[in-house]
């Protein structure tokens, strides 16, 4: 295995960040639910340096448990790279507390409390949202096709049972936890039918992602690999009557590209087809997205050159 060389700050030091972060984030927050998910930073821990290994010139990542079972010869050609505590917290897509208006719109729609609430996020990325929700009493699955998440998250103390923080909205201190898969809803996995209360989705289910033009078609973008209706269908079975799905999605029509496009990737009639109410479709919430680059910005965090637009489509099963 060769070593690459890379900046890691120190453990606490992102942590520290994330809740002076959480603390200027809570002064614009407009539900005890959201105040809570924010005040839950208070809990993360402290993260050391971990190792992920790939092949040269490819994306995939692998957990130190993974290499172990290769060949030995198939382990001299792995690259050993080395992720801090941001990296952990933040992932591949930027600053985890961006969830913040997808928690508020939660409690907008009568969502008082996560305590005893399975959630499933789609294309989760990170695992800082999902440890917050576990705090606050929520049961957590992240499911997502990339392998960096599945490699970073990949040790036993990443996972399970999440001791609850002291909470208005979890006065009875449930304790969550936190799964993570890797693959599709639907194809490579199935929720048991009625089993999720919540399935939220953050800069995933785009229409660019999922229908791209044609001159994008090549990229990554989001493969179902099921028709818009069947997916709704799994999605649908998956909740409980009165469960949510929530659509949130950040772009820049501006920018070229897949990601230009964040409407919903779905119609209201395939909404209503598949058995849900609509609550909201492409809902602008600009001004709490511009809230929160403001925020980020002011603390000296990179939000790039122009505030994103968002669109919040949420739907509850009839």
């Amino acid at each position: 295995m060769r070593l690459a060389v890379e900046q890691t700050s120190k453990p606490g030091s992102h942590v520290a960040r994330l809740q002076a972060l959480a603390k200027k984030l809570r002064v614009h927050a407009s539900s005890d639910l959201a105040r809570d998910w924010l005040d839950a930073t208070g809990s993360l821990p402290w993260i050391q340096p971990r190792r992920l290994y790939q092949y040269p010139a490819k994306k995939d990542l692998f957990p130190r448990s993974a290499v172990m079972k290769l060949p030995a010869e198939h382990r001299s050609l792995l690259l050993s790279r080395e992720f801090d505590e941001r990296a952990y917290y933040d992932g591949r897509y930027g600053n985890g507390l961006a969830y913040w208006p997808l928690v508020e719109a939660l409690a907008r729609t009568g969502v008082s409390s996560l305590a005893g609430l399975r959630v499933l996020d789609i294309g989760y990325a990170t695992i800082l949202p999902l440890r917050l929700m576990a705090c606050l009493g929520a049961r957590t699955l992240g499911i997502d096709t990339d392998t960096f998440p599945i490699a970073m998250y990949g040790e036993a103390s990443d996972t399970g049972a999440i001791r609850a923080v002291k909470a208005k909205t979890n006065p009875a201190a449930v304790s969550g936890s936190i799964e993570v898969s890797r693959g599709r809803i639907g194809t490579d996995w199935t929720p048991e039918p009625e089993s999720l209360d919540l399935i939220l989705s953050r800069n995933t289910l785009k229409n660019g992602y999922v229908h791209p033009n044609a001159e994008y078609a090549h990229e990554p973008n989001v493969r179902l690999e099921l028709d818009d209706r069947a997916f709704l269908r799994v999605v649908r079975e998956s909740l409980r009557r009165g469960g949510l799905c929530v659509i949130y999605n950040t772009f820049d029509p501006a920018e070229v590209g897949p990601g230009a496009d964040g409407r919903s990737p779905f119609s209201r009639e395939d909404f209503a087809s598949a058995g849900f109410e609509v609550l909201a479709f492409d809902e602008p919430d600009d001004a709490r997205q511009a809230t929160f680059a403001d925020v980020v910005r002011a603390a000296g965090e990179n939000t790039g050159s122009s505030v994103p637009k968002a669109l919040l489509t949420m739907v509850r099963a009839a």
